[in-house]
């Protein structure tokens, strides 16, 4: 399976949903019978596609069979979504940072914290780490990053010193 996006949003009152995703603008969503949510680490449960459509060139509007509200829709808000490994499905080149929430960072062997959120609205794209209870911004440089791996959900970064001091 490949990580696709994001659900963003709970749409209406019938229990659609947005999803923003890094997938080409010729994907053949209505093709498509079901995503693949990550409602737990590792546990991907399928949902079933009623109706989707393209809002944007990243973001969708999506009616899950099995969500039939707003407070059903809730279960999906802010889970990862995946493609079925029975599509095949181009990704752009440039993937967001929102991918990697919920994966531990690590400065070298050092145990950093988990990433909790991503700032991708500026210049300078940061990771939001919980790092010893407190909420710091690590920026996401490729030339910081030394390995990401997937399957562990690591990534391990070389940051500067001093870097969480300032942050603190």
């Amino acid at each position: 399976m490949q990580l696709i996006g994001k659900v963003t949003g709970i749409h209406g009152l019938k229990g659609e949903v947005t999803f923003s995703h890094h997938l080409k603008r010729n994907t053949k969503f209505n093709q498509w019978d079901c995503l693949m949510v990550e409602l737990n680490p590792e546990s991907y449960i399928p949902f079933f596609i009623e109706y989707i459509k393209s809002t944007t060139s990243d973001e969708c509007i999506c009616k899950l069979e099995e969500i039939q509200n707003r407070d059903e829709a809730k279960i999906v808000l802010n889970k990862n979504i995946y493609a079925s490994i029975n599509y095949s499905i181009e990704t752009l080149t440039t993937l967001t940072l929102q991918q990697y929430v919920g994966f531990t960072i690590f400065n070298g062997e050092v145990e950093i914290g988990e990433v909790t959120d991503a700032v991708e609205s500026t210049m300078n794209k940061m990771f939001v780490v919980n790092h010893q209870g407190q909420e710091v911004l690590l920026p996401s440089q490729q030339d910081l990053i030394e390995k990401i791996d997937m399957k562990v959900r690591t990534i391990i970064m070389k940051l500067p010193e001093g870097l969480l001091g300032i942050n603190s």
